[in-house]
């Protein structure tokens, strides 16, 4: 099952954000004659080669613990309250739940959803009997969350009950900027809601 959402309108991309794309892509162009590498045609025949300073897209991070905050939205407190909350409702319950924040160095926005569940496949969230595991899936960048959850999770907890929890629990903090205030916020509700 998967519960998406965004919550809020996509930013308008800043100009002066990519102003050092663009400087560099015309100093290319000017010293060398040819245009940048990614918009050279491949010689036929031949592959486009991507740049080695090209970040490697849809590789699913190694994880760290409970919460893997890749976008760096909580501090080390937060993130070690975070950890305890999950790690003592695990201990009383055995449903296992990851947090994985996504920046656009790993993946796409198009590619959210799927990366999402392909990183809850590769950590082997959630006990293989039960299939009781829950990732939660958070992009400020692409202002989408994403809720994976197993098929043990799914008997008690249904699509449209996620979603409820999302709308009602993590968007409306998420609106402000209030990303753990979210987080704390959604995952008891969950947790009450599965207990």
């Amino acid at each position: 099952m998967v519960t998406a959402a965004c919550y809020g309108a996509r930013p308008i991309i800043d100009m002066l954000s990519i102003r050092p794309i663009l400087t560099f892509s015309l100093l290319v162009h000017t010293l060398t004659g040819h245009p940048p590498v990614d918009t050279m045609p491949a010689p036929p025949g031949r592959t486009p080669t991507i740049p080695a300073a090209t970040p490697a897209r849809d590789t699913i991070p190694r994880p760290v613990g409970y919460i893997n905050d890749f976008e760096h939205l909580f501090t080390p407190l937060q993130i070690e309250f975070l950890d305890s909350l999950i790690h003592e409702y695990e201990r009383r319950t055995t449903i296992e739940i990851a947090v994985l924040t996504v920046d656009t160095s790993l993946t796409l926005p198009a590619n959210f959803d799927f990366f999402t569940l392909q990183t809850m496949k590769a950590w082997g969230v959630g006990k293989k009997s039960s299939n009781n595991g829950i990732l939660i899936g958070i992009s400020r960048s692409f202002r989408k969350i994403r809720i994976q959850d197993g098929g043990g999770i799914e008997k008690q907890l249904p699509g449209a009950d996620v979603k409820k929890i999302i709308d009602e629990a993590f968007i409306p903090f998420f609106r402000k900027g209030q990303y753990y205030e979210g987080l704390v916020s959604g995952l008891r509700t969950l947790m009450q809601r599965l207990e």
